[in-house]
């Protein structure tokens, strides 16, 4: 597997069946970096990322991503960790100390086992309807 800069495009198919995204409305692109995991032709991984800061961590030097997506044939075999290996290195290489997510309820405990913390309560994502909480990753040990 390849890890690449992708077009937003090219992550849409994979991100609607796995994140169930009814709706292109839903998605952020502008201004950010997209990451893929390629087997071949296809994406099997995805990530968006934009410098961004966090409201768990005001005034630190902090980078979003979100929509983070395996396909559910690859998961459990160090894909997201992959990709958010990747965009914590782009974070350093930017000065940034922190990355955070609005996390589904059901990829916490994910996050959780790659070093994240919680941050607040849950809420519902206005653009998804889903229930989010926030993540928080600190990068600079």
């Amino acid at each position: 597997m390849d890890l690449v800069e992708a077009a937003p495009e090219q992550t849409h198919r994979l991100r609607s069946e796995v994140l169930a995204w009814a709706s292109p409305a839903i998605r952020i692109d502008d201004g950010a970096e997209h990451l893929a995991l390629v087997d071949g032709a296809a994406v099997i991984g995805a990530v968006s990322h934009v410098t961004w800061p966090c409201p768990d961590e005001p005034g630190v030097p902090a980078r979003y991503f979100w929509a983070m997506a395996v396909d559910c044939a690859y998961q459990r075999r160090g894909c997201g960790r992959r990709l958010l290996a990747a965009v914590a290195d782009r974070a350093r290489t930017q000065g940034e100390r922190v990355m955070w997510a609005d996390a589904r309820e059901s990829a916490v405990g994910f996050y959780l086992a790659c070093g994240a913390r919680v941050a607040g309560d849950p809420y519902v994502d206005e653009g998804t309807g889903l229930s989010v909480r926030h993540v928080v990753f600190r990068l600079d040990g």
